[in-house]
């Protein structure tokens, strides 16, 4: 591990109030920052939405996982539930979301203690106490103080009274200041009653929501090296909610900022209708759309912050206040020893130096709850075995270029054979018509009382408007079904299918020198490398992952044709034209 500028100060006497702490902390800064940006770039610029089947030889991120995932098996009673799995954090964040390590695994053990604690009543908030429960806690001693419960309130909602969450928050909130009044008066410093809310209720509603894409979500996740956190982004962002807009304007179930969906590929445009009115089309409102924008993204906050700790609450608070974080951690009286790493700062930043970190700063509450409120989600669905297949299967289609084919075009001929489609779980939805709009949530298509399509659903489609793909969701036999039927508009060179091998990961002799090179240099992130060095290292290997990509042509997974007409997977080879060397 190397330290920027100061590798000698960093001893177990280490005094983060020296001068030269100071200006390591002010070079650590500026360094972090422009790694930020470079670290983004490579991810953003080289990877998009369907890559992990078009581009599988031009690995950008750490995959070493990816070659040990666990296939489900094909019975479903054997399934594995989610803790079995190496990418469960139990065993690949250890010792953090390992409740039974040993302290003396970081190098402050005390941290890792409280750390324990907080995920416990994340946990609880969570899994057990649903959303009529206050549980108040004395910060100083962990003590549970009181249990309060809205019982009236629970008692209407088990007999079916339709509750809106945010009437029974409300009736919490009210609740909340009366108990806070009442422990204050008794002696408990504001500052240490800690208040936790129950969500139970609507993590389970958030999971029963995410259930058709959960498969998927873990295979991206898997593939890109990431842990089972990544699969609970969207429980603690909206609760799974794809219509949800934030203060700041970030949207989708996962909450991206629309310039960065832009930049990923997902757009908003209107296709015109039938009876000449316009219908409004936005990807944010389809899970499968922005699901990969969104881990792709967390991959690059990982890389950028070094671990996926700080990387997931990045994805939260912004990799600026992760870095404010090292830099307190720094210069706090934490010893440092080169065992230490980001995670440790961050396990630091929630816990005993959350008070330093919060002050004149917006990681606030939100933030320090933040990873806590995904681990307790993930734990909640842990007594659920994982479905070996996915229950949405479907092809995403775009027509070619120049092509053009109406809504009943489409759908008229998959009525008319005598062969049943799989539509998902909701391929009962009535009509053909009912079932497409189901499986196409981003399309905002009129309702149709008797099953017909209306004029004003009837949108002429296109290969894209204004350079914005148009894309849209069949069954995934259905492309082949239009073919015999004589309809040929569909582009199959585009299409991507959702099924059971969807995001498997690359094989190992896919990987290259340049992908452990790169693995190597995360690693370095990790243990506090913010160098110039290091940015150095990741600009030589951004040119030779573009000279790669330039190399190998785009692999597409092509609906239609068997595998053996595909082109073959070989390894990339370990040298580049010397024109690339750098």
């Amino acid at each position: 591990m190397r330290f920027p500028d100061l590798p000698d100060f960093l001893s177990e006497s280490y005094n983060s109030s020296r001068p030269a702490a100071r200006q390591l902390t002010r070079g650590l800064s500026a360094v972090v920052l422009s790694a930020l940006t470079l670290l983004l770039l490579t991810v953003s610029a080289q990877f998009y939405t369907g890559q992990s089947q078009t581009l599988p030889v031009v690995p950008f991120f750490d995959i070493a996982s990816s070659s040990t995932s666990e296939e489900p098996p094909s019975d479903a009673s054997s399934a594995p539930a989610p803790e079995d799995l190496s990418a469960h954090p139990s065993t690949k964040l250890a010792p953090y979301f390992s409740p039974s390590a040993p302290a003396s695994a970081v190098p402050t053990p005390s941290v890792l203690r409280k750390f324990h604690d907080l995920l416990d009543q994340y946990v609880l908030r969570q899994t057990e106490d649903d959303n009529f429960t206050i549980r108040v806690i004395d910060r100083r001693s962990n003590e549970v103080l009181e249990v309060f419960e809205l019982a009236e309130l629970r008692t209407a909602h088990r007999n079916g009274k339709n509750l809106d969450w945010g009437t029974v928050d409300e009736h919490r909130y009210e609740a909340m200041e009366r108990l806070v009044d009442k422990y204050e008066q008794q002696g408990v410093p504001l500052d240490d009653i800690i208040v936790r809310w129950g969500r139970s209720n609507q993590v389970k509603e958030a999971h029963e929501r995410g259930r058709p894409y959960q498969a998927y979500e873990r295979r991206l996740a898997e593939s890109l090296g990431l842990s089972l956190l990544a699969t609970e982004i969207g429980t603690v962002e909206t609760f799974n909610q794809d219509h949800l807009v934030s203060s700041a304007g970030a949207r989708s179930r996962y909450q991206m900022l629309p310039w960065i969906m832009r930049r990923s590929g997902v757009n908003e445009y209107t296709l015109p209708a039938a009876d000449g009115s316009r219908v409004r089309v936005r990807e944010e409102h389809h899970p499968l759309l922005v699901l990969e924008p969104a881990f792709v993204l967390l991959r690059g906050y990982v890389n950028a912050v070094g671990h996926e700790i700080p990387g997931l609450s990045a994805y939260h608070t912004g990799p600026g206040n992760i870095f404010k974080l090292y830099r307190r951690y720094y210069e706090s009286s934490v010893p440092l020893t080169y065992s230490s790493t980001v995670a440790d700062a961050y396990a630091w930043a929630v816990t005993e130096g959350f008070d330093t970190v919060s002050e004149n700063s917006s990681f606030g509450g939100h933030s320090r709850g933040y990873v806590p409120a995904a681990y307790g989600a993930l734990v909640a669905r842990e007594d659920r075995s994982i479905n070996p297949s996915p229950p949405l299967q479907a092809a995403r289609l775009q027509l070619k270029p120049g092509a053009t084919a109406t809504l009943r075009e489409l759908l008229t001929p998959l009525d008319s054979v005598r062969q049943s489609f799989d539509w998902g779980p909701q391929g009962d939805a009535g009509s053909i018509y009912e079932r497409f709009r189901a499986l196409n949530p981003h399309i905002d298509l009129p309702s149709s009382p008797d099953g017909a399509i209306p004029d004003g659903g009837n949108v002429r489609l296109v290969s894209a408007i204004d350079g914005k793909a148009v894309r849209f969701f069949l069954p995934l036999d259905a492309p082949a079904t239009l073919r015999a039927a004589g309809v040929n508009a569909i582009d199959s060179t585009a299409t991507f299918r959702f099924d059971a091998s969807t995001y498997a990961g690359p094989a190992p002799s896919q990987r290259t020198r340049w992908d452990r090179q790169y693995e190597a240099l995360v690693d370095d992130i990790e243990h506090f490398g913010f160098t110039e060095e290091n940015r150095d290292r990741l600009l030589q290997l951004h040119d030779r992952f573009e000279s790669l990509a330039e190399q190998r042509p785009t692999r597409l997974k092509i609906e239609g044709q068997p595998p053996d007409s595909l082109p073959t997977q070989t390894p990339i080879p370990d040298t580049l034209p010397s024109a690339v060397q750098r």
